[in-house]
């Protein structure tokens, strides 16, 4: 696991990068909002729904208010995703982990970040993934036996696909993504944000119990 050193070092270089980008032609290819007051200008970010700001000069990611500092990892991503973005739009077509660059290489941290959390938390409970999913801004889809996309980024949403288990089967599940993922993100950025789509829906499947 990366140390949080490592991970102040990575929003240290985005950063430095970041710095040397006009906010106001970011906004254009990221599909994020731009403002500016004086000396400072902003972008935000929509993040599964939740507006981030993002201001320049110095290129921070603010907390909303009245919220602590946001986790370092879903800062890296929201850095990451406006520096790499190339602006292209959606296609459409959907595919798995494994055909994104080097999908293969980063198959098994995929697996133990994003797909089976996923599996262990809902395989057994589809009811409650979809009621959860709901909950937090999910579309519902048809595929699979339990589905819902969620909108990562503007350009980027996610969608996790579920089959129930039965005597010969155990549970089943996948996690998509639009095929032009890999101009917004690196192989590494796809897999930590799939491991971050399961964890909102991990941590609101805890709270829904305990309420019960």
């Amino acid at each position: 696991m990366p140390r949080i050193d490592d991970y102040k070092a990575a929003i240290a270089l985005a950063v430095a990068e970041l710095q040397k980008i006009n906010p106001q032609r970011l906004s254009g290819l990221s599909r994020c909002e731009y403002g500016y007051e004086d000396t400072r200008e902003w972008l935000i970010v929509p993040y599964f729904g939740q507006p981030r700001l993002v201001s320049w000069p110095e290129v921070r990611v603010n907390p909303p208010e009245g919220q602590g500092e946001l986790p370092l990892t879903e800062q890296i991503l929201i850095l990451h995703y406006l520096l790499h973005t190339s602006g292209e739009p959606l296609s459409g077509r959907e595919i798995d982990f494994r055909s994104v660059p080097e999908g293969g290489f980063y198959w098994s941290a995929f697996v133990s970040r994003a797909k089976k959390p996923l599996l262990e938390t809902f395989g057994h409970d589809l009811e409650l993934y979809l009621k959860v999913a709901e909950a937090l801004g999910g579309t519902i889809g048809t595929q699979g036996d339990a589905s819902a996309t969620y909108q990562a980024f503007p350009l980027v949403p996610i969608t996790h696909v579920l089959w129930r288990g039965d005597e010969e089967f155990p549970p089943e599940a996948n996690i998509l993504f639009d095929e032009t993922i890999p101009s917004h993100l690196s192989t590494e950025d796809i897999a930590a944000l799939a491991g971050s789509s399961v964890y909102r829906l991990m941590a609101a499947a805890y709270k829904m119990r305990k309420s019960h």
